[in-house]
């Protein structure tokens, strides 16, 4: 038997919760046999078992958990005092002899095992074994794909104008004669653009009348379509043929009015430096742009500007002159002169 001094340098070296533990149940293999015992023994000689009580007759839990018997035998066999602390079911030796007595057992695998654990985890290891060859398999999977998925999709699908649905025109509130006046149509549809955008946004279309909303994708496709001269025509064509005998009648009543006026007859407002013009609709400034819209189109000689409330559009002629052709330098207004 190892002296005291041994045994003290022994528990001092000891972790912390170690040597709480053998303070409170000091084992009976180091301590005299007469040696007083500790309030902790007096009250559960074990902590580690089901204690009943001798009075009331009731069961008991363990002082320490299964978790907390397991993390003292860990410390005690890493430090070699396991043999010190009292009997557990989480003790090397059970644990030997209870593998001698079942067998390994290894979780997720069923070896040694019946039911033990989850569904998922005895499957696991089929389940990663599917997965392994369908990665090995692969390559020859995205070969097969690309024979025979990727040419059909990638052939170009024909523009049509299915008849009853609205057509590009109406998703962006114009026309084709309009747009047929203009020697660059582009700054006018993206203009249509943006204002079929706001139009069109949830938050302002009223349950009410659902008809006249458009999605994005609906406004977007518009553009696309409308903006390359080529796309147009061919859509152009497509809309002739796919139109019903009666849609003539109805696209006339579609048809956007647009009233020409001279740059000079509007009102400009100096501190929003832009000019604007009441529209019939309601609206005292519903027709409004600024001098770099005129710039845009300042080769053309005419600006197509849109109502901000209804389908109404406005021609604004004007012309620009230079400063060095005339004397006196004119004024922000007199610098656009009627065509």
């Amino acid at each position: 038997m190892a002296s005291s001094s041994q045994l003290i340098q022994l528990a001092k070296s000891l972790p912390a919760p170690l040597q709480r533990f053998f303070a409170r149940y000091p084992p009976s293999a180091i301590v005299p046999e007469n040696a007083p015992q500790t309030r902790y023994q007096e009250d559960r000689p074990n902590p580690f078992r089901f204690y009943r009580h001798p009075v009331t007759g009731k069961w008991h839990d363990p002082v320490y958990s299964q978790r907390r018997q397991a993390e003292l035998v860990q410390m005690a066999r890493e430090h070699g005092v396991e043999e010190l602390l009292p009997e557990t079911r989480k003790a090397t030796e059970y644990r030997l002899a209870h593998r001698v007595e079942h067998g390994l057992r290894v979780k997720g695998t069923g070896v040694g095992q019946k039911v033990k654990g989850h569904i998922h985890e005895r499957h696991m290891i089929a389940k990663m074994e599917q997965r392994r060859k369908a990665m090995l398999d692969m390559p020859r999977l995205i070969k097969h794909w690309k024979r025979h998925k990727a040419r059909p999709m990638a052939s170009s699908q024909p523009i049509t104008a299915a008849a009853g649905t609205e057509t590009h025109y109406q998703v962006l509130n114009l026309t084709a004669t309009l747009l047929d006046t203009q020697n660059d149509p582009t700054p006018l549809i993206k203009r249509a653009y943006h204002r079929a955008l706001l139009r069109n946004h949830p938050d302002k279309v009223t349950a009410s009348d659902p008809a006249t909303f458009f999605t994005v994708d609906q406004i977007t496709t518009a553009l696309t379509v409308l903006s390359s001269p080529s796309s147009r025509a061919a859509y152009d064509a497509a809309l002739r043929v796919s139109r019903p005998a009666g849609a003539a009648s109805r696209d006339a009543a579609f048809q956007t009015g647009v009233e020409n006026v001279d740059l000079d007859d509007l009102a400009f407002d100096e501190d929003d430096e832009c000019w604007y013009r009441p529209c019939r609709c309601g609206n005292e400034r519903s027709y409004i742009f600024r001098e770099t819209d005129l710039e845009e189109v300042g080769d053309e000689g005419e600006l197509v500007v849109a109502c901000l409330d209804c389908s109404l559009w406005l021609r604004v002629h004007f012309a620009v002159v230079d400063v060095e052709d005339d004397e006196t330098p004119p004024s922000d207004n007199a610098t656009k002169e009627k065509s």
